[in-house]
């Protein structure tokens, strides 16, 4: 079947949205745009947010616009697909470069129901453990450590819905929040090796304002209570990672 594709972009974006319109274009797969969120021109956006609980997960006290602005665009995407008949669908950022054999990886992903998030990119190893072959070259594994990016992932309607509602407050970034298999039970995956990468153009532009208000320093409090959080989440990750892997 041919995929539900959406790719992320900012309206100032434009060399960004060329970059990846030529290449989904090359490898005929056609995609729907998505207007990203500017996270400044969001009504009261703080609100949006669970104060206590962001600052005990994160660096930061409170999130930046441009990081909320992130936040909300990827669950715009999983509204969007919701409100069609898809199964599933591929949520893009538009820095991404897909590889040819992504369409492979795809149409196997779709053969069997053993995932509901899976991602395409990621950050970090993330000790993965094969689950099964995607064709030549290509396995699905669970990551028993931490992996970040919301670069690129499929997600099918269990998925979404569940995210729907887990991602909301706003208790961390987006990346962090779309993988917490041990809260909300969903079968998060990843891709070995990945079938997507960093297109050059991630590197030349930059599609998110990241400037905010100023931070106070970490006192030694709020590095030791981050340090637990971490702690505790990481150990939570690979106890239910190790559960995944085995189960059928």
């Amino acid at each position: 079947m041919t995929p539900l594709i959406y790719v992320i972009n900012l309206d100032r974006d434009k060399e960004r949205l060329a970059s990846v319109s030529a290449n989904l274009e090359a490898l005929g797969l056609g995609f729907e745009r998505l207007p990203a969120v500017m996270g400044k021109d969001v009504p009261g956006w703080e609100q949006l947010v669970d104060l206590p609980t962001y600052a005990w997960r994160n660096r930061l006290d409170t999130p930046r616009a441009g990081e909320v602005g992130c936040y909300l665009s990827h669950l715009k995407a999983l509204d969007t697909f919701l409100q069609t008949d898809a199964p599933w669908c591929v949520v893009l950022e538009d820095d991404v470069e897909v590889l040819p054999a992504c369409a492979e990886v795809l149409r196997a992903l779709s053969e069997k129901d053993d995932w509901d998030l899976v991602k395409l990119f990621n950050f970090h190893s993330g000790m993965p453990v094969r689950k099964r072959s995607l064709g030549p070259g290509h396995h699905l594994v669970v990551h028993l450590t931490r992996t970040t990016s919301s670069a690129a992932y499929v997600v099918n309607r269990r998925g979404a819905e569940r995210l729907i509602q887990s991602m909301r407050p706003i208790t961390e970034q987006v990346d962090h929040a779309l993988d917490r298999p041990w809260d909300n039970g969903l079968r998060v995956r990843g891709i070995r090796p990945m079938p997507v990468v960093l297109a050059p153009v991630a590197t030349t532009t930059s599609t998110i304002d990241y400037q905010g208000r100023g931070q106070q320093g970490r006192t030694f409090v709020k590095s030791a209570k981050l340090f637990l959080s971490r702690a505790k989440k990481e150990l939570c990750r690979f106890g239910y990672g190790l559960w995944d892997a085995a189960r059928s």
